[in-house]
């Protein structure tokens, strides 16, 4: 097969650059020995790019901006050749679609509201009793660029300064969700493959520090099967197979999912995860 690979430019990868950089390559080097022809391009060169010569094209980038002149610009045919979809992508970026879809797909999370910047106060006073403190408010405009994006407030007087803050940022759309108490666990998953690996927040790379939060986890017992058969069911709905997330497990087994990404940098994983990306891209 012809294959594109676009890497993602280091803006979407705050504290990570080395770490998706390190799966693109180790993705490359994957396809390259099982005999495909492996071209690669960064982001920033994808509104310039003739995508017809290839056979599949595996992307990382996360530019909305780009990413959404090409899902109208380019044909049917073309989009279809995309891993991660540019659709899946896009939508990934926008935590109140996320949400929204594991809602309707009765993915279990912690309840939450969402908000416009023409409403910021007053849609937050409305829907305010409607959860539980503490929350966390989550900038929905964009994939998390800046720990900014991303705010615990324990009282109202936080929520409110952190919707001044993204109100001050420019920041149009935003979601409040219920934080839950437990063992935070990161995953991450090709689906279509067998390939499921997950690991306690604590024992992985932070972003931002945010797991802190939950403190040490307490090693509470679950089936990760059922995470793995909802996780896949979203990367279906979504068509983004090669995906990674957030969820929090309770001291019955419960769990909740708080977050799902596209095309994480599986670093704590990135041998066995670049076989399954690779097994994924040429099937």
């Amino acid at each position: 097969m012809n294959i594109l690979g676009i890497s993602r430019g280091t803006k979407f990868s705050p504290n990570l650059a080395n770490s998706d950089a390190a799966i693109f390559a180790t993705v490359v080097e994957e396809l390259k020995g099982l005999g495909h022809e492996v071209k690669t391009i960064h982001e920033d060169e994808i509104l310039q790019y003739d995508y017809t010569p290839f056979d599949r094209i595996f992307t990382m980038a996360r530019d909305g901006e780009s990413l959404e002149t090409l899902r109208v610009e380019l044909s049917k045919e073309t989009l279809q050749k995309f891993i991660n979809s540019i659709a899946g992508a896009l939508t990934c970026t926008n935590k109140s679609s996320v949400a929204a879809i594991m809602l309707e797909a009765g993915i279990p999370q912690p309840n939450f509201c969402n908000g416009q910047k023409r409403t910021l106060l007053k849609s937050f006073v409305e829907n305010y009793n409607e959860l539980n403190v503490p929350i966390w408010l989550k900038n929905s405009d964009s994939s998390a660029i800046t720990a900014d994006d991303t705010i615990f407030c324990q009282t109202e007087e936080e929520c409110r300064n952190a919707l001044l803050n993204f109100e001050s940022r420019g920041v149009d759309t935003w979601i409040a969700q219920e934080h839950q108490k437990g063992d935070l666990i990161k995953f991450y998953g090709v689906e279509g493959t067998d390939f499921f690996h997950w690991n306690y927040a604590s024992s992985g790379h932070s972003k931002f520090g945010h797991e802190k939060i939950n403190g040490k986890e307490k090693g509470y017992r679950f089936n990760a099967e059922n995470i793995k058969r909802y996780a896949d069911l979203m990367a279906k709905k979504l068509s983004v197979p090669i995906y990674g997330g957030d969820v929090i497990i309770d001291e019955e087994g419960h769990f909740w999912f708080i977050d799902f990404n596209d095309f994480p940098s599986f670093s704590i994983c990135r041998s066995e995860a670049a076989k399954a990306i690779a097994e994924r891209i040429i099937q």
